[in-house]
C-alpha cells in the first residue's frame, strides 16, 4: 500500500498537474480576495508610482483585446469558446502524450492551462452581482502603471510566461538542431578529406 502511495505521489509531482493545482487555486482566491475587498477602480500603490493594486473588471481579452463593452456578450462567447477549445486540446494532447514528453513542455502545458481556466471560471460565473459591479467579467488587479496601461491577474502571468518559455524552448532546440547538422556536417567533410587522402597516397604507392 505505502509503495503504491509512493509511486502515486511520485507521479503527480513528475506531471506537473501540482502546477496547474496551485497556479488555479493562487489565480481564484486572489481574484477573490480583490474582489470581496475592493471597489472596482479603486487603486491601492505597493510601489507607488509603479506597482498597484487597482481593481478592474476585463470583459476582454488581455491587454483588453475585443470587442467594445456593448458587445461584451460577444467577448464573453468567443473568448469563452477559445479557452475551452483550448483547454480540451491540451488535456488531450497532455492524455497522449505525457509519458514521453518533456519536463519543460508539461510545465509550460499546465501554466496554459491554469491560465485559460483561470479566466474562463471568471467568465462563466463572475456576474455583476457577483463583483458587486455594473458588469460581470474578468477581474484584473496587477497594476505595472509605471511600465505600461493594460491591469492583468495571475492567469494571464500563467498564459504570457508559458509563451516567453515555449519562445525560448524552440530558440533554444533550433541553436541545438543546427549545431549538431554544424558538427556533423564538419565531421563529414573531415572523413572526405580523410578518405580523399587515403586513396591519394594509395595511388602514390601504386606509381612508385
Amino acid at each position: 500500500m505505502g509503495k503504491k502511495i509512493l509511486k502515486g505521489l511520485n507521479w503527480f509531482l513528475n506531471s506537473y498537474i501540482w502546477i496547474f493545482i496551485l497556479l488555479l487555486a493562487l489565480d481564484i482566491v486572489t481574484k477573490n480576495i480583490i474582489c470581496h475587498s475592493m471597489t472596482p477602480g479603486e487603486s491601492i500603490p505597493l510601489i507607488n508610482g509603479f506597482l498597484h493594486i487597482t481593481y478592474s473588471i476585463n470583459t476582454k481579452a488581455a491587454f483588453s483585446i475585443g470587442f467594445p463593452d456593448e458587445l461584451s456578450w460577444l467577448n464573453k462567447l468567443i473568448y469563452s469558446v477559445i479557452a475551452i477549445a483550448v483547454s480540451t486540446g491540451i488535456i488531450i494532447y497532455y492524455v497522449k502524450k505525457q509519458k514521453n514528453m518533456k519536463a519543460y513542455i508539461k510545465a509550460c502545458l499546465m501554466l496554459v492551462l491554469a491560465g485559460a481556466l483561470g479566466n474562463l471560471i471568471d467568465r462563466l460565473f463572475y456576474s455583476a452581482k457577483y463583483l458587486n459591479a455594473s458588469v460581470g467579467g474578468v477581474v484584473d488587479f496587477i497594476d505595472f502603471c509605471g511600465i505600461w496601461n493594460a491591469i492583468f491577474n495571475i492567469a494571464d502571468c500563467c498564459i504570457v510566461i508559458a509563451a516567453f518559455m515555449l519562445i525560448i524552448y524552440l530558440i533554444v532546440e533550433e541553436v541545438k538542431d543546427y549545431m549538431k547538422k554544424s558538427k556533423l556536417e564538419k565531421a563529414e567533410e573531415k572523413l572526405i578529406s580523410k578518405t580523399e587522402k587515403e586513396m591519394e597516397k594509395k595511388e602514390n604507392d601504386t606509381n612508385n
